[in-house]
């Protein structure tokens, strides 16, 4: 079965990095870029230059579709339509997301911090929140040598939430070391705390049913920075995690953890809906 992909690009070397990314690690993809012209960042040039803006921005639209076109060419992958819109760019994607069948949004992240550590975006981090589908924000990828990853972790918490993400990650990288890390937070451990264990066995036992070799793991600490450690010292290539359950909005909200690793974690997260 085919996966639809949205690839939202808006011409930086990290939106490529994205891109490219988002070609090697799908399985069965059809690609569609989308580039928002984003009129809120337009220079003021005096009156009467409205007409000259949007022309050189459409011009500049095609320019970023044009490298999209040869990134997937070189690569034989199949990009399905590449399309422009007018307007502020979280919203434009997930408007798009609403009016068309996507199974998975790619987006690149951007910005540093002062401490060098990198963040996500604004507009990364608005899509993340806001999508009812799957969403990777890519960071930390070299360009021009992207390869699928050899090492992956998911974040399992022995809620239905985090199934959907460890299913998602042994089809998607089945030909990678996957682990599967379970956090205890000793501050919530309440009578209704799933135990490590049987996490875990049911981790395993679910990894059989797929036919799939998993690795499994526990700890205790802050769940979000104890994974994010874990990422760090295992040299992890991509980060696996689930959405928290459906509250009273009309879309699938994060969880505190998911969000925190969306934004700190220092190598590509896919968020699984």
């Amino acid at each position: 079965m085919e996966t639809r992909v949205l690839d939202a690009i808006d011409g930086s070397d990290q939106a490529f990095r994205a891109l490219e990314c988002s070609f090697v690690t799908v399985l069965n993809p059809t690609h569609t870029t989308l580039h928002v012209i984003n009129p809120t960042k337009k220079r003021y040039e005096g009156p009467g230059h409205e007409e000259n803006w949007v022309s050189n921005a459409e011009r500049e639209a095609e320019e970023i579709h044009d490298t999209a076109r040869e990134m997937a060419g070189s690569r034989a992958i199949p990009l399905e339509e590449t399309v422009t819109r007018r307007g502020r760019p979280a919203e434009r994607i997930l408007e798009y997301v609403d009016d068309n069948e996507v199974d998975r949004i790619s987006v690149g992240s951007t910005g540093r911090s002062r401490i060098d550590t990198v963040l996500v975006g604004s507009v990364a981090k608005k899509v993340t929140r806001g999508s009812p589908t799957t969403v990777t924000v890519v960071r930390n990828v070299d360009g021009g040598n992207v390869t699928p990853p050899e090492r992956v972790l998911v974040a399992v918490d022995g809620f239905d939430r985090a199934a959907g993400a460890l299913e998602f990650a042994l089809r998607e990288f089945s030909d990678a070391t996957v682990t599967a890390l379970y956090v205890v937070d000793p501050s919530e451990v309440f009578a209704t705390t799933p135990d490590a264990d049987a996490v875990l066995e049911t981790t395993r036992q679910r990894a059989d049913a797929l036919e799939s070799t998993i690795r499994t793991e526990s700890d205790r600490g802050d769940p979000a920075r104890t994974v994010g450690e874990y990422v760090t010292e295992q040299d992890i290539e991509h980060l696996v995690v689930g959405r928290s359950g459906r509250s009273g909005w009309p879309r699938i909200r994060l969880g505190s953890v998911a969000e925190a690793l969306v934004l700190r974690a220092p190598v590509p997260v896919t968020v699984v809906s």
